[in-house]
This record gives structure tokens, C-alpha cells and sequence, in this order.
């Protein structure tokens, strides 16, 4: 794809050439232009910017809504369980928490040990979900319309594989 590695000065789109500089075929997966981050974050990014419009009319953002429907859906969770239920590192949730609890769309209580936080939708966060929700399935529908439901289903395993391997990277072990 020439606009991944597409640079703007003035306005033009210049093609930088870093697969040229490397030893690895284009279209090889292991060239610069099969980067898996950049995919993967583009295709992050796309999504959310089609969610987020949705579901702003109702104060919430896309990360938001997905939090709470997560919440909603499977009850009271620890941080650290919704953490890694969403995929996301620990120390972000009270962040991304923050704003909906501040609104009292979700409860944050002590757990059975004194350092836990369990977080829960609150009835006020509910009522706020349910009326959400028509949006966010309008746009599901949509994308889901356009990538094809067998598509779609199969993609969810192909991102699963994914994951997990991100997850075992040998990176994320490695100490600075």
C-alpha cells in the first residue's frame, strides 16, 4: 500500500521508499509495508472513528460505551479483570473509569481485599447504556453488513490469533 509510508509537505503526498532500503521483498510479510502495528492501529483507528459519532450524541465515546456494554453485560469486575477482559494494561482503567464514574455511570467499590477496586454500571449507567446501545447497533450493522457476517466471524478468530501472539511476544517480557 504506497500511503503507508506516505509523507505530507505542502499539502503532496511523497511515497517513501522503505522497503527499498531492506533486503525483503515488497509484499513479503516481513517487509516494512506488512507491518502488523500499522495495520492493526489503522484499522483501530477507523473503527473507532466510525463509532465515536454514533454515540456521541449521548455523551459517550466509543471506548466508553464498549467499557460499560463489557460491564452491562458480564456484572461487577475488578479492574484487573476488566483490564484484560478489554485488553487493555491495568493501570489505564481508573483513567478511562474516571470520567463515567464521575457522571455515576459506574460504581467503584473496595473489594474483598483492601487494594482491589470493583467497578459495576450503576442504574443511572444502564438506563444511559440502553439508549446507547440503538446507536452502536446501527453502526455494527453496518460495518458488519459491509465486511460480510461469515467475514466477520472469521476475522474475530483471525484477531483472537492475533492477540495472543502479541501477548507471547518476546518483547513484552524483555526488561529496559
Amino acid at each position: 500500500m504506497p500511503d503507508q509510508f506516505a509523507t505530507r509537505k505542502g499539502g503532496t503526498v511523497h511515497a517513501v521508499s522503505v522497503a527499498a532500503s531492506t533486503d525483503v521483498p515488497a509484499g513479503s510479510p516481513m517487509s516494512p509495508d506488512a507491518c502488523i502495528l500499522r495495520h492493526v492501529a489503522r484499522a483501530s483507528r477507523a473503527v473507532v472513528a466510525a463509532y465515536d459519532p454514533a454515540l456521541a450524541p449521548f455523551g459517550l465515546t466509543g471506548h466508553q460505551f464498549n467499557l460499560m456494554m463489557t460491564l452491562g453485560n458480564m456484572g461487577p469486575m475488578t479492574v484487573g479483570s476488566l483490564a484484560d477482559t478489554l485488553g487493555m494494561d491495568a493501570s489505564g482503567v481508573p483513567r478511562a473509569v474516571r470520567p463515567l464514574s464521575d457522571e455515576g455511570y459506574i460504581a467503584v467499590e473496595r473489594g474483598e481485599d483492601r487494594r482491589q477496586r470493583v467497578l459495576s454500571l450503576t442504574p443511572a449507567g444502564r438506563s444511559k447504556l440502553d439508549k446507547a446501545t440503538p446507536a452502536w447497533t446501527r453502526v455494527q450493522a453496518e460495518l458488519v453488513d459491509a465486511i460480510g457476517a461469515n467475514r466477520w466471524v472469521s476475522l474475530m478468530g483471525e484477531l483472537r490469533t492475533v492477540r495472543r501472539a502479541a501477548t507471547a511476544c518476546t518483547s513484552r517480557r524483555a526488561k529496559s
